[in-house]
C-alpha cells in the first residue's frame, strides 16, 4: 500500500508559512507570539533572511498617524488617491488601525529603526494628519530571522513551492514542490497554509525583487479570487542610462524646444505619474521633439515636497541607516550623469506587477485554511492605491492581521487527511519538463513576452484593438508550455514559472477589456477608447477565478458605496439600498443624547 513518504520527503506543521521575507516572517512571529504551543514552518525559495523585496526595494516604511484623527484622514486619502473609490472602506478602517504600529511592531521584534529626533516617524507634508514616514534597515529580514529562530519557528531555505493541497473538501491542508539543490520532492502537511509569496513582476525598476507568479497560479487552482488585476501597470519617469527612479521629475520634463510637457498637455502640476503624462510623452517623441529631458537643477515644489532634492535634518536622521548600497547607487549615477543639477536625458519605465489575492480583514483568502499577506494581495486588500514607497507598511500591515487570525484557527483546526492520488498527479505535474523530448527552452516564452511589455500602446495605452493582439500572443505562449523542457532545478523551476507568468498576463488584459473605463493614477488602467472615468457604470470590482470547467471566469461586484463614508461627488445611494453609514451615524448620536 502506498505511503505518502513514497512520493517525497515529508513535513509537518500546524502551520505553514510560504515565503521567507517579510510578511511571511511577520505573519510567523505574530502567530507564535499568540500562541508558543504552535508548530510554525517557514519556507522558502531563496535564503531565508537575506531573500525577499523587503531586502533590495528600500527601507522606507510608513504608519497610520497617531493623531486622533490619522486613520480617517488617511482612509479619505487613499479612497481618493492613486485608484479612486476601489478600496474596501470598511477592510481599510480595520487595516489602517493595524498601520498604526508599523514601526513600533518592528521594534519588538529587534528590527533597527531610524525616525526623527523625537524618536517618532516623520509626518508626510503632503498628507496631514494622515500617514507618517520612518525606516528600517536595510538589515530588516535578517534581524527578524534572528526573532522567529529565538521563539523557536522552523525555518527550511532552498525549497519551491509551485502546488497547494487541499482536503476533499476543498480545505487548503499543505503543499507540494521540490527543494532547489536536488530536486527532490517536499511534501508539507499543516493545519492553516499562509501564502507570502511575491506576486508577477514582469519588469522591474532600478532594485526592485522579480517574481514569477508561482503563488498566484498555485492558489487560483484551488480556488482564490483575484481581484483588481487590471490595475498592474506603474509607469515611472527614470534616468535613460541608469534605468532608476527620478521622483518626482514628472513635472519636469521639457523636449527639446525646452516645452515643459505638463504645462502643455495637462496644465496642472501632478503628484505622480499619469497616462495623460504617458501620452504626452509619445506624442511628443512621435513628433520628433525628443529627446526628453528632466532639469534637475530647478525642482518645482512637489518634487520638494516629496524628498527628492532637499532634506531638512529630521529627513536625513530619518535615513542615515538607510540602504547599505545607497552610496554605490549615487557613485554610478554620479558617473553616469555628472551633477545631479544638470540636464538629465529621461524615458518611460514600465513594470507590470501582478499581486492581486482577494483577502478579508483577517488576510483570509475565500479558501478554508488559506492566508495571503504582504505582496500577492496589494490589489486584492483594501489597501489598494496604496501610497509609494509602502510596500515596507503593507507587508507588515497584513503579516500582523494573518498572525492575529491564522494562530486560533489552527489551534482549533483538526488534521485532515492528504491525498495520495492529488499528490501523485501534482509531482507528475511538476517534474513533467524533466521526462520531455521536444526541444523548447522557457526562454522563448520570456522572449515573446518582452515584444509587447515594451510596446507602450499594449502596455499602458490600451485599446480593444490591442488587448485582441495580445489575446493572440497569449495562445502561441500557451501552445508551447506543454513543450518545455528542463534538466536541472534551474531550468525546471523556469518551465514551471513561465506558466504562471502567461497565467497572470492573461488576467490583466481580460480585467483590462472588461473594464470599459479610465481609472487610476499610480497603478493606472488607461483605455484609450474610453478615456474618462464613469462612476456610474464602473464603481464595480471586477473579480476573476478559476470556473468549474478549468477555463478563467470574470464577474463583477457592486462596491457598497451605500456602506462607506467617503463617496465620489453626486453618489447617489441606489434603488433597494439606504445610507448605512447615515443611519449608523444617526444611531450614536442617539446613543450619546440619551
Amino acid at each position: 500500500m502506498a505511503d505518502v513518504k513514497d512520493y517525497g520527503e515529508l513535513y509537518t506543521s500546524d502551520i505553514l508559512v510560504v515565503g521567507g521575507g517579510m510578511s511571511g516572517l511577520v505573519t510567523a512571529i505574530r502567530a507564535k507570539e499568540n500562541d508558543p504551543s504552535l508548530d510554525i514552518l517557514v519556507i522558502d525559495k531563496g535564503i531565508i533572511g537575506w531573500n525577499g523585496q523587503a531586502t533590495k526595494a528600500g527601507n522606507g516604511i510608513r504608519a497610520t498617524s497617531k493623531h486622533q484623527n490619522g486613520v480617517k484622514n488617511a482612509l479619505e486619502y487613499l479612497v481618493h488617491a492613486h485608484t479612486p473609490f476601489l478600496n474596501d472602506q470598511e477592510f481599510l478602517r480595520d487595516y489602517l488601525v493595524y498601520h498604526r504600529d508599523n514601526i513600533d511592531y518592528m521594534k519588538h521584534c529587534g528590527v533597527i529603526t531610524s525616525c526623527n529626533e523625537d524618536g517618532e516617524a516623520t509626518p508626510l507634508p503632503f498628507i496631514p494628519d494622515a500617514l507618517d514616514m520612518g525606516g528600517v534597515s536595510i538589515d530588516v529580514c535578517a534581524q527578524l530571522r534572528q526573532m522567529a529562530l529565538k521563539l523557536g519557528i522552523r525555518l527550511l531555505s532552498r525549497v519551491n513551492i509551485f502546488e497547494l493541497l487541499t482536503s476533499k473538501g476543498g480545505k487548503v491542508i499543505g503543499a507540494i514542490g521540490f527543494d532547489m539543490d536536488h530536486m527532490e520532492c517536499k511534501i508539507f502537511h499543516a493545519k492553516a497554509v499562509a501564502m507570502a509569496t511575491q506576486g508577477c513582476h514582469f519588469k522591474k525598476i532600478g532594485l526592485e525583487f522579480m517574481g514569477y507568479g508561482t503563488g498566484v497560479g498555485a492558489m487560483y487552482r484551488v480556488g482564490a479570487v483575484m481581484r483588481n488585476v487590471e490595475f498592474s501597470t506603474q509607469v515611472d519617469v527614470v534616468f535613460k542610462k541608469t534605468n532608476t527612479p527620478i521622483y518626482g521629475g514628472f513635472n519636469m520634463i521639457c523636449n527639446k524646444n525646452g516645452e515643459n510637457l505638463t504645462d502643455k498637455y495637462i496644465g496642472h502640476k501632478e503628484w505622480e505619474v499619469t497616462p495623460a503624462l504617458v501620452d504626452a510623452m509619445v506624442k511628443e517623441v512621435a513628433a520628433g521633439n525628443g529627446p526628453l529631458t528632466v532639469d534637475l537643477a530647478h525642482p518645482d515644489e512637489v518634487r520638494m515636497m516629496i524628498g527628492g532634492t532637499d532634506m531638512n535634518e529630521s529627513t536625513q536622521r530619518m535615513f542615515r541607516d538607510k540602504m547599505k548600497w545607497e552610496h554605490l547607487v549615487f557613485d554610478k549615477t554620479q558617473k553616469n550623469l555628472g551633477t545631479m543639477g544638470d540636464v538629465v536625458e529621461t524615458t518611460i519605465k514600465t513594470v507590470i506587477q501582478v499581486e492581486p489575492i482577494k483577502v478579508d480583514k483577517e488576510i483570509r483568502t475565500g479558501v478554508e485554511g488559506l492566508w495571503a499577506p504582504g505582496k500577492i494581495s496589494t490589489q486584492g486588500n483594501a489597501y489598494f492605491g496604496w501610497t509609494r514607497g509602502d510596500g515596507l507598511g503593507n507587508a507588515s500591515t497584513t503579516g500582523m492581521m494573518a498572525g492575529d487570525s491564522i494562530a486560533p484557527y489552527a489551534a482549533k483546526a483538526d488534521w485532515d487527511e492528504l491525498d495520495l492520488n492529488q499528490i501523485a498527479a501534482l509531482k507528475e505535474k511538476i517534474y513533467a519538463p524533466l521526462h520531455r523530448n521536444d526541444t523548447h527552452h522557457f526562454k522563448e516564452i520570456y522572449d515573446m513576452i518582452e515584444t509587447y511589455i515594451f510596446d507602450v500602446h499594449k502596455c499602458i495605452l490600451k485599446n480593444e484593438k490591442e488587448i485582441q493582439e495580445v489575446y493572440a500572443d497569449i495562445e502561441k505562449m500557451k501552445a508551447i508550455v506543454p513543450h518545455l523542457t528542463a534538466d536541472d532545478p534551474h531550468s525546471l523551476s523556469k518551465c514551471l514559472e513561465a506558466a504562471d507568468t502567461i497565467l497572470c498576463l492573461e488576467m490583466i488584459f481580460r480585467s483590462a477589456e472588461m473594464r470599459k473605463e479610465t481609472r487610476g493614477i499610480m497603478y493606472p488602467h488607461y483605455r484609450s477608447d474610453y478615456p474618462e472615468m464613469d462612476d456610474k457604470n464602473w464603481l464595480k470590482w471586477i473579480n476573476i477565478r478559476q470556473g468549474a470547467d478549468g477555463e478563467m471566469e470574470l464577474f463583477t461586484e457592486d462596491i457598497p458605496m451605500w456602506r462607506y463614508p467617503v463617496r465620489p461627488l453626486g453618489y447617489e445611494i441606489p434603488e433597494g439600498h439606504v445610507d448605512e453609514f447615515l443611519q449608523i451615524a444617526n444611531r450614536r448620536i442617539e446613543e450619546c443624547v440619551q
